[in-house]
């Protein structure tokens, strides 16, 4: 009894300790979304690039291009992706005109190696058009907090919208989209390639420890 005592509370400390990092539901007074989970994830730098694409290009005299750089620029960092579940009708796809669950970029720590221009990683909601797709929703409505958070979330129609969309599960995230750093036409597009972050070393080592532990029990009442 004394043993199961012991293994039951290793195993819920264990439990704790995995369940950093990761939200339980949180349901937002005066919102129609329920805040589910929160993930972390880390960037890919082999696999992420953006190239820039300028408003203007001024030719010199002599027919010459800038000397500007305008990549591909490598892409490194990492950020938090919060999912949001509708509590007010099942998830839909966007063509149904029905709510749909979304997601929400969060605590992104993002640099394009070698770039000099600002670059804005997505802040604004995402739409979740399937269990695993993702993609931005309209500018014109572009909210970077759910429904409900505040009264209203409305912006006018830019010209030069920032978009993206892309595809997630419980390890890896990719993603495809334009960043806009002004209102004509410059910005970068970019492709993202993320994975989870791995539980910490000391949670594995714990959970060996508390295996050996109950080894040790076992061999010591058989004696």
């Amino acid at each position: 009894m004394y043993r199961f005592l012991a293994i039951s509370r290793g195993i819920a400390l264990l439990g704790g300790m995995m369940a950093i990092g990761s939200a339980q539901a949180t349901v937002v007074a005066g919102s129609d979304f329920v805040k589910t989970a929160t993930t972390h994830y880390l960037i890919n730098s082999a696999g992420s690039s953006a190239t820039y694409t300028p408003s203007f290009i001024v030719i010199g005299a002599d027919g010459s291009e800038p000397s500007e750089n305008f990549g591909p620029f490598s892409i490194s960092g990492s950020f938090d992706v919060e999912r949001y579940q509708s509590t007010t009708s099942p998830s839909a796809t966007p063509a149904s005109g029905e709510i749909t669950d979304k997601i929400l970029f969060t605590n992104a720590n993002v640099t394009l190696n070698g770039a000099i221009h600002s670059f804005d990683f997505p802040s604004f909601l995402s739409a979740m058009t399937s269990d695993t797709a993702f993609q931005s929703e309209p500018g014109s409505l572009g909210c970077s907090v759910p429904p409900g958070f505040i009264p209203s979330c409305v912006t006018m129609p830019n010209p030069n919208p920032s978009s993206w969309s892309g595809t997630l599960s419980n390890q890896s995230i990719s993603m495809d989209g334009f960043a806009a750093v002004d209102n004509i036409r410059a910005g970068y597009t970019y492709h993202i390639q993320a994975s989870v972050v791995p539980l910490p070393g000391a949670v594995w080592l714990f959970a060996s420890v508390l295996g050996l532990a109950g080894i040790a029990q076992r061999k010591r009442r058989s004696h």
